[in-house]
């Protein structure tokens, strides 16, 4: 059933008890028709693109009943979420700006009537040259969270502004602590103002939460409060907020443990939000001029020490996407039918198939022709092993000395970035692992909803979702070229290499970062990945009170928790009692466990 159809298909059927869903009267505005109450709990993107639909699909012409929807959400502009307009201008969004919309086309199917409106490039070409900083905007620019914060936010004010006539939007700035269901199907939502609303149906759209310290965490912390008196310079902490690490002295050594996008964040927090700069020089190299008010060394350092691999440059356009050929739905639909089963291991059935794929496009792009029918290619021996190293680079690679792995490693990012700088089809190398973003779909179809067994789905998230992350979602390639320049800046260093130890030495109140080869000391230490949301550490009050009155329970497959709640197909949270509750929906990282990458 299309998406849009969801809203009206409830409003119209008996709820769990048989009876049909009473539609309440505003207890604010007076009504000639009956009246429906949504709450879009969490207005950031996700939030308001049900804004977006709920308006869309309206039609006063059409239904019986009017709309109140409530917008709750404490940031100070409804629509922003994470991308506030007030943060700095230096963070950037990771996707081209082209690609980013808050308005649907005639290619998205299935959601309803379209409403027109621009492209964050589209948007961003026509405003002011104050925010733009006086450049031209370009459509595959990586423009900053500041700025799509403003685009969100004037897409809430378009919406609100030019709502139907049976519509009417109300705002509250406040977080929403409980949520009961009552008996008569109604849901009562207890603000932290000590307000209460009574709705029909709610959507969480949270975005990111904050966990509790786990085990690691809690000696990290205990650690800094034994020892800072000793040293005051020493702190532990997670990347985000960022605004945090401003705090950080600048004659404090630190290391960012993780050399993903959230790395990159800090680094810029820390170096261009502390007044320093990049510019090319005559040699046309970008170098980093410091402010001198960055910390003493910044220090990275990962498990395998890989920085991510740069986006390549897009050539596809708006919606361009590779259409696979192999690892397709019905491929996937037929080892499900095959095996009688539909639990499937990804490692051993469908990641074959992926390579495949990769392989496919590698050689195609390679020799500058399509071979068709696809079913006459078998990769070649030497395509293969470019997909391996792809995916494995340090497989037989031993480093004897710390010297020898800061070579190899630079080497490694400079050829990243010769390939990322030829495209996204030109590039061989950034065409195959492009096919990763291009097939998401279908990764999801074969995941979402307990796709794999259990075995399968803990390996799949712990051991391949980081290659795939790490070759075909990575940062800008603006980004590694900074980084490059501040290694040789000097600013920046690799702790050591592949494999690091962690230990907390109280002799020196200080972090060592160790390997074989190499070990260094540091004053603070930043974690820079983002978190899984995982339901019982979560540290809102919604989600524990939630979790106790039994309405939402961990996503479980078998033995394995990969994170969020657990959901049926129509995005119902479902409760302990194994009852999934029909007037509430759940969206995005709340529901990163059932769904996969939402």
């Amino acid at each position: 059933m299309p998406p849009y159809k969801k809203f009206e298909r409830f409003l119209s059927q008996p709820d769990g008890n048989g009876k049909r869903i009473k539609l309440s009267r505003s207890n604010s505005l007076q009504h000639v028709t009956p009246c429906g109450k949504i709450a879009i709990v969490g207005v950031g993107s996700r939030g308001l693109t049900i804004l977006e639909r709920l308006t869309a699909i309206y039609d006063e012409q059409l239904h019986y009943y009017e709309l109140d929807i409530y917008l709750i959400d404490p940031g100070r502009y409804h629509g922003q979420g994470v991308h506030s307009s007030e943060q700095s201008d230096n963070l950037l969004i990771n996707t081209v700006a082209c690609q980013v919309t808050m308005f649907g086309d005639e290619s998205v199917l299935n959601c309803g009537p379209m409403r027109k409106g621009p492209s964050l490039f589209e948007w961003a070409k026509n405003i002011n040259n104050e925010q733009c900083k006086g450049r031209e905007i370009k459509e595959n620019d990586y423009l900053s969270r500041a700025l799509l914060g403003k685009y969100l936010k004037w897409c809430h004010d378009e919406l609100v502004n030019n709502l139907p006539k049976g519509i009417r939007v109300h705002h509250y700035y406040e977080t929403v602590n409980d949520l009961q269901r009552l008996n008569d199907g109604r849901l009562k939502l207890f603000l932290a103002n000590d307000c209460t609303l009574y709705v029909d149906c709610a959507i969480l759209t949270t975005g990111h939460g904050q966990n509790s310290l786990d085990n690691e965490e809690n000696i990290y912390t205990k650690f800094v409060e034994e020892c800072c008196s000793i040293n005051p310079h020493l702190n532990y902490f997670r990347s985000y907020p960022l605004n945090q690490l401003q705090s950080i002295d600048k004659h404090a050594k630190i290391a960012i443990q993780g050399l993903g996008l959230s790395c990159h964040d800090v680094l810029s927090e820390l170096t261009c939000g502390r007044g320093g700069h990049f510019l090319f020089d005559e040699n046309d190299e970008l170098t980093y001029m410091p402010s001198g008010n960055e910390p003493e060394k910044i220090y990275v350092y990962s498990r395998n020490c890989l920085p991510y691999s740069a986006r390549g440059m897009n050539e596809k356009g708006v919606g361009g996407q590779y259409q696979a050929r192999f690892f397709t739905r019905a491929a996937i639909d037929d080892l499900r039918e095959k095996s009688g089963c539909f639990q499937l291991d990804f490692e051993k059935q469908l990641m074959p198939i992926l390579i495949h794929e990769m392989c496919y496009v590698y050689e195609c792009t390679l020799n500058e022709h399509w071979i068709e029918p696809p079913t006459k290619f078998q990769p070649s021996y030497e395509t293969l092993q470019v997909i391996h190293r792809l995916m494995y680079p340090l497989h037989d690679v031993h480093f004897t000395s710390y010297d020898l792995f800061s070579s190899w490693i630079i080497q490694f990012v400079e050829h990243d970035l010769d390939e990322a700088y030829r495209g996204n089809i030109h590039s061989p190398v950034k065409a195959a692992t492009d096919v990763l973003r291009d097939v998401r779909d279908t990764i999801r179809y074969a995941v979402d909803y307990r796709g794999l067994t259990p075995e399968s789905h803990r390996s799949f998230i712990q051991n391949i979702c980081p290659i795939m992350n790490r070759i075909a979602v990575g940062p800008p390639k603006e980004r590694n070229q900074e980084l490059l320049a501040l290694l040789r800046a000097g600013v920046v260093e690799f702790a050591c290499g592949p494999h690091a130890q962690v230990k907390c030495q109280r002799e020196k109140a200080c972090f060592e970062i160790s390997t074989l080869s190499r070990q260094v000391d540091v004053d603070v230490l930043v974690k820079g990945m983002i978190e899984t949301f995982y339901p019982k550490r979560d540290n809102s009050n919604l989600i524990r009170n939630m979790l106790k009155r039994g309405l939402i329970r961990s996503f479980f497959n078998g033995d394995y928790h990969p994170g969020g709640i657990d959901i049926n197909k129509n995005q119902n949270p479902i409760t302990t009692t194994g009852v999934p509750v029909r007037n509430l929906w759940a969206l995005g990282n709340i529901v990163e466990g059932p769904n996969f990458y939402t």
